[in-house]
């Protein structure tokens, strides 16, 4: 089997031919196809891997990978996969679309973390230190608006704690991606905490925040932020956290 070299010196498996696999099972002329509302083991969808093995291989004769059957196998198993996936969103559209806004959301969290992370160097050691145990969860969500087209709105956890979320704020202000033009601020996100966010330290993840929610917040305790749907932005004054700006414009 053929092997790619990486920059660290290591020796990577090249991948299956997943496009291929692709090809080969959707050609016009093809109606040997996986039936999604069986399991891989069923005597049709068996026959399929069989006979997308067959094809592969005589794709493959003249390619200088040299491919093993388990790694052709499992190229065609995975496919399987995805249109056993199709199969059971379009039984239940609602929760195939839902799965398909909750990755897109996870992934710009991401995002927004590591763009965070990356000008983290320029702040102060207490700030790297509260940062030193974040996680993506307590990114905001940037949930496309229903009004606006292109633009984003960023709903913080409302589990987040208050010190963190100022936090959040001092590195939007010194940032290109936060002070976006189509990145405005809107009212905390639903989404509720993993178990593994509530072990977090109080200074990142507050324990209490359903009990506040329940009594309306507490006049007398620290200042939050006031977030209002009935608004087109929720947005805190930015200006107010800028300390240096940091990201050089390209």
């Amino acid at each position: 089997m053929e092997r790619s070299v990486t920059k660290a010196g290591r020796t990577e498996s090249l991948s299956p031919p997943k496009k291929l696999v692709h090809n080969v099972h959707n050609h016009i002329t093809n109606d040997k196809r996986f039936n999604g509302s069986e399991s891989i083991k069923s005597s049709w969808n068996i026959s399929v891997v069989k006979f997308l093995l067959e094809k592969l291989k005589q794709e493959l004769v003249t390619s200088p990978h040299n491919y093993t059957d388990k790694e052709l196998k499992g190229a065609c198993v995975a496919y399987f996969l995805t249109k056993r996936r199709e199969y059971r969103n379009s039984l239940n559209p609602f929760k195939g679309l839902k799965e398909k806004e909750e990755k897109k959301l996870r992934s710009r969290r991401y995002r927004l973390f590591a763009n965070r992370s990356s000008i983290m160097r320029h702040f102060g050691p207490e700030e790297q230190r509260l940062w030193k145990d974040v996680t993506e969860e307590l990114m905001s969500d940037e949930e496309d608006s229903l009004n606006e087209p292109g633009v984003w709105v960023a709903r913080p956890p409302r589990f987040r704690a208050q010190r963190l979320t100022e936090l959040c704020y001092h590195l939007d202000a010194n940032s290109k991606h936060g002070t976006k033009a189509n990145r405005i601020y809107g009212p905390p996100s639903d989404r509720l905490p993993s178990a593994e966010a509530q072990l977090l330290p109080p200074e990142l993840y507050n324990p209490h925040f359903q009990e506040e929610e329940d009594e309306g917040g507490d006049e007398n305790g620290p200042v939050s932020l006031s977030f209002d749907q009935s608004h087109k932005t929720c947005c805190p004054d930015l200006n107010s956290f800028i300390e240096v700006k940091v990201e050089k414009d390209e």
